[in-house]
């Protein structure tokens, strides 16, 4: 990435809270996130303190990385920080090019209803559709085709992307980000059947089924959505209104593109929930909880405080607070290594197994011929 202009180490270390090892008047104009793959004139940031071993290779003429690292490369020329994620997040957020939003104002052929309620330098792009006495906070930017429903409550300085969809009844806090194609709002996966189904016979231990018609009855959905202030929802993530009540994004939290957050969730701050994963419908998750890509929680679970389900795990049981749990079905990290350990160890049992079976079959030969001699010989 070129920076708008050169640089040098002093600056740029100024400029992410960091300090100089090496040559302050060192000048770079680009960036490049990888030190492996930097060129020559280029400011490489060290990420992952597994490459700091790997430096030797790195052409880069400067590099950002973690407190400690020159006294490895005491001739390279670096920029030292504490965090080497938070310094590539000041760069960029300092160096990043201007995003087109749309104007302040409504775009001619954007359709707001009369009743809705727009605050001041709101701005609507093409074709958005505000339904009946929806609200929409100060400063907020709603672009091209996205469509807001009645009754929906957005706070200030909103950004949703194109082609988002927030249907009736959500409320939106301040600050949120919704990146194109996120959906807010869909009635929750909720059907019931006159008579008990063959499914429910089934888990109750019964064996015999019915052809007969049985139609599923869909349940009313009809409760809502609300995101609390700053949180960020990906592209073409999904969040289920409740059937009754509010499913709930707390404070901060972060959702990743293509997930899948049922009916009636309560989810709470600062949780980082990653891509592809599916939340089955009233779970409770805590603060700071992580869910890796590609992972499936079932319904009615808890994640606790800072628990983790590490990436395409997929969650049978309550998480309790801090611990990370690993696999299908998920358990404790520690005791899913453990069983991959044993696995491993599996083979050389067997084989061992095998060995103390005929040596096993050697001893019992050898008892009954000598119990046969006894016997000769008292005979």
């Amino acid at each position: 990435m070129r920076l708008p202009q050169p640089m040098n180490l002093g600056q740029i270390a100024a400029l992410i809270g960091g300090r100089v090892h090496g040559d302050p008047t060192v000048e770079v104009s680009t960036v490049c996130p990888s030190p492996m793959q930097a060129k020559e004139d280029d400011l490489a940031f060290v990420f992952d303190q597994k490459l700091v071993k790997k430096l030797g290779n790195c052409v880069a003429k400067a590099i950002v990385a973690k407190e400690g690292t020159e006294k490895d490369f005491p001739e390279r020329n670096m920029v030292l920080v504490p965090r080497p994620n938070l310094a590539i997040q000041k760069v960029l957020t300092a160096v990043a090019p201007k995003r087109y939003y749309p104007p302040a104002g409504v775009h001619p052929t954007a359709v707001v209803d009369e009743s809705a309620v727009l605050g001041a330098n709101v701005a609507l792009g093409p074709y958005v559709v505000v339904g009946p006495k929806s609200k929409i906070g100060a400063g907020t930017k709603i672009m091209a085709h996205t469509v807001i429903g009645g009754e929906v409550e957005i706070g200030e300085n909103c950004i949703i992307y194109p082609h988002c969809i927030v249907a009736d009844y959500c409320k939106i806090g301040n600050r949120v980000i919704m990146q194109q194609g996120a959906s807010l709002g869909s009635d929750g996966f909720g059907y019931v059947t006159e008579r008990p189904s063959n499914l429910e016979q089934k888990m109750a231990g019964q064996k015999e089924f019915s052809d007969a018609p049985n139609p599923l009855l869909k349940i009313p959905q009809i409760g809502n959505v609300v995101l609390h202030d700053d949180v960020e929802i990906g592209a073409y993530a999904t969040i289920d209104r409740a059937t009754m009540g509010s499913t709930i994004v707390g404070e901060g939290t972060k959702i990743d593109n293509l997930v899948m957050i049922a009916h009636n969730n309560r989810i709470g701050k600062e949780n980082l929930i990653i891509a592809c994963v599916a939340v089955g419908g009233s779970c409770v998750l805590g603060d700071r909880v992580v869910i890796g890509g590609g992972s499936n929680v079932s319904d009615h679970l808890t994640l606790s405080d800072d628990a983790v389900l590490s990436g395409g795990s997929g969650a049978m049981k309550d998480i309790p607070p801090g611990e990370i749990h690993v696999g299908t079905p998920a358990v404790a990290s520690r005791d899913f290594f453990s069983q991959i350990a044993n696995s491993r160890r599996m083979p050389r049992l067997i084989d061992d197994l095998k060995d103390l079976k005929k040596r096993m079959a050697i001893l019992e030969e050898q008892i009954a011929e000598k119990a046969l001699a006894t016997t000769s010989k008292n005979g």
